[in-house]
C-alpha cells in the first residue's frame, strides 16, 4: 500500500488569495492564505513507429493483423491488430475500453492498466498493491494509480501527466482528467464530464451546465456550443477561447505546454484550477505592471498576477438565484436513526442525497472560529423542530491550529468537533479548500440555504445568525 500527494502544495500570501477571514468571529483574524499553486507538465508519447509492409491500403478488417495504420480500414494499427474507433467504451468488447492515443484518435483498446487503476482511495488511501493513491487524505478526489508511458496505460478516463510531486519533474504518472484537460470522448472526462469542441482545433473536458448559474469554474462561462457529435448542448469554456494557448506569458496551459526557451512554467492555483504560463524573475521588476515576483518553491520565483487572474473577468462568489454544485465531502450522518453522529463512520455524502428534504443549509465552518462553535451547538434544537423537511449540512474547513501552511483539517479532527459540539444533521471535511471559491474576503461561517431538489440559492449570509437556522428555515418550509 502506499501514499501520494496529488499535487505539491505551495500557498502565497498575495492579493490573489480567496482564503476566508474571520470578519464576523471578531474575536481573532485568519492568516491570509494564498492560493494553492503547482507546477504541472505535459502529456508526451504516443504510439511506437510501426515497420511499412507489402498489404493493400485499407483492406485490413478490425482485429485482423497488421503492421501499420495505413493497412487497416479503421487506420488505427493497435499492437498488430486493427482496432475499432469509437465514441464510447460501451462500443468496445469486453476487457476493452475506447482509449485516446496521443495522435489525438480514440480507438477500442484492451486495458493493460493494472487492475484498481481509477478506483476511488478517498476513504482510507490504500490500493492494491503497487499501487498509489493520488490525493489528499479526505480528498473525494482522491484515486489509485501508476506510472505511465503513454496515455494507453492507463484507465480510459485518466492520461499520462507530469507528477508534481517528482523532485526531478520526469516521472509520467495516471491522473484523472480534469476540467480542461485534453480529450476526444465524453467517457474520458469521468462521472458528469463532456469533451468539447471549443471550433480551435482541439476538444478538452467541461461539464454540462445551465446558463446563468455558477457551476463553472471562476475562469470559464456556461456557452451553448455545437458539437459535431452531441449537437448544441450548455457547456462550460474557458474565457481565452481555448484550455491550451500559445505557450506565452499568461496563455492558459492546460496541458503544461508553455515557451520553456523563455523559461516559462505551467503554474496551477489549486483551488480555483486555472493554469497559466509564467516567467522567473529574481524581482517585481522583471515581471511588468499587474505581477508580482513570488517564491512558488524553495529555490524558484515567478511573475504570478497580483490583482487579477491571467483570465481578467472572474465569476461572481454563489449568490441568491445561482445553482449550486452537487457537492461532495467525506463525512458523518445520523444512518442509524439515533440523533447522533459520533457513533457513525465516515462516507461519501453529497448535497443530491437529500433531494427528498426541503431546503438544505450549508454552512462553512473552522474549528478557531468561536461563532461557529456557538452556532453548530444550535443544529440539534433546529434539526429536532425541522428535521424531517431540512438537512443542515456543515463543512469544516480548517481546525484549530489555523496558523498551519496549508490549514490542516482531518476526519479525526471532525469527530473531537462532533463530540464536542453534538453536532446533528452532517458534518463533513474539505482538505480541497473548495468552499474558499464561494466566499469573498469576508467572514466565517458563511450559511447558504439551498432548495434541496433544484440547488438554487435561496438564502446567504456571512457571520452567525443569533438563532442559527431557524428563521431561514422557517421562511421557506411550508
Amino acid at each position: 500500500m502506499s501514499r501520494h500527494s496529488f499535487s505539491r502544495s505551495l500557498f502565497l500570501v498575495s492579493g490573489l488569495s480567496l482564503a476566508l477571514f474571520l470578519g464576523a468571529c471578531g474575536t481573532k483574524t485568519a492568516a491570509a492564505a494564498g492560493d494553492d499553486i503547482s507546477i504541472s507538465g505535459g502529456v508526451t508519447g504516443g504510439l511506437q513507429d510501426i515497420a511499412s509492409h507489402d498489404v493493400a491500403p485499407g483492406s485490413v478488417a478490425n482485429g485482423a493483423a497488421c503492421t501499420e495504420d495505413s493497412n487497416c480500414q479503421s487506420a488505427v494499427c493497435d499492437g498488430g491488430l486493427c482496432a475499432k474507433t469509437c465514441n464510447a467504451s460501451t462500443e468496445c468488447a469486453t476487457g476493452q475500453g475506447c482509449f485516446t492515443d496521443d495522435n489525438a484518435r480514440s480507438y477500442c483498446h484492451k486495458t493493460t492498466a493494472p487492475t484498481g487503476v481509477g478506483l476511488a482511495c478517498y476513504m482510507d488511501q490504500t490500493c492494491p498493491d503497487g499501487l498509489t493513491c493520488l490525493g489528499d487524505p479526505g480528498s473525494v478526489r482522491a484515486v489509485c494509480s501508476t506510472s505511465c508511458t503513454t496515455n494507453l496505460d492507463c484507465a480510459a478516463s485518466m492520461e499520462c501527466r507530469i507528477d508534481v510531486t517528482d523532485p526531478t519533474g520526469k516521472n509520467q504518472i495516471c491522473s484523472p482528467r480534469r476540467f480542461c484537460s485534453a480529450c476526444v470522448t465524453d467517457d474520458e472526462c469521468g462521472d458528469g464530464g463532456v469533451c468539447v469542441d471549443m471550433g480551435l482545433g482541439a476538444r478538452f473536458c467541461s461539464k454540462l451546465c445551465d446558463p446563468g448559474s455558477f457551476e463553472c469554474p471562476r475562469y470559464a462561462d456556461c456557452t451553448v456550443v455545437t458539437d459535431p457529435i452531441a449537437g448544441d448542448r450548455n457547456v462550460c469554456t474557458h474565457r481565452s477561447g481555448t484550455c491550451d494557448g500559445d505557450g506565452t506569458l499568461c496563455q492558459p496551459c492546460a496541458d503544461g505546454r508553455c515557451d520553456t526557451t523563455n523559461n516559462f512554467e505551467c503554474l496551477t492555483f489549486g483551488q480555483s484550477g486555472e493554469s497559466f504560463c509564467t516567467d522567473t524573475c529574481t524581482a517585481a521588476a522583471d515581471c511588468g505592471n499587474g505581477y508580482k515576483c513570488t517564491l512558488v518553491d524553495a529555490t524558484t520565483k515567478r511573475c504570478v498576477p497580483s490583482t487579477n487572474r491571467c483570465v481578467g473577468k472572474l465569476t461572481e462568489q454563489y449568490k441568491i438565484g445561482d445553482i449550486f454544485e452537487d457537492y461532495a465531502m467525506l463525512g458523518r450522518v445520523d444512518t442509524n436513526g439515533d440523533g447522533k453522529l459520533s457513533d457513525e463512520a465516515p462516507q461519501l455524502i453529497k448535497l443530491s442525497d437529500f433531494a427528498d428534504k426541503q431546503v438544505i443549509g450549508i454552512t462553512i465552518s473552522a474549528g478557531w472560529c468561536v461563532p461557529c462553535q456557538d452556532e453548530t451547538m444550535t443544529f440539534a434544537a433546529t434539526m429536532k423542530k425541522y428535521g424531517d423537511k431540512a438537512m443542515i449540512f456543515q463543512i469544516l474547513i480548517q481546525d484549530a491550529n489555523e496558523t498551519q501552511n496549508p490549514p490542516h483539517i482531518d476526519l479525526d479532527f471532525s469527530l473531537q468537533w462532533i463530540k464536542q459540539f453534538n453536532v446533528v444533521g452532517v458534518s463533513g471535511i474539505d482538505p480541497n479548500g473548495t468552499p474558499n471559491l464561494w466566499n469573498v474576503p469576508g467572514s466565517i461561517p458563511l450559511n447558504i440555504l439551498i432548495d434541496a431538489k433544484t440547488r438554487k440559492i435561496l438564502e446567504k449570509e456571512n457571520g452567525a445568525s443569533a438563532d442559527g437556522w431557524n428563521t431561514f428555515f422557517a421562511k421557506h418550509i411550508q
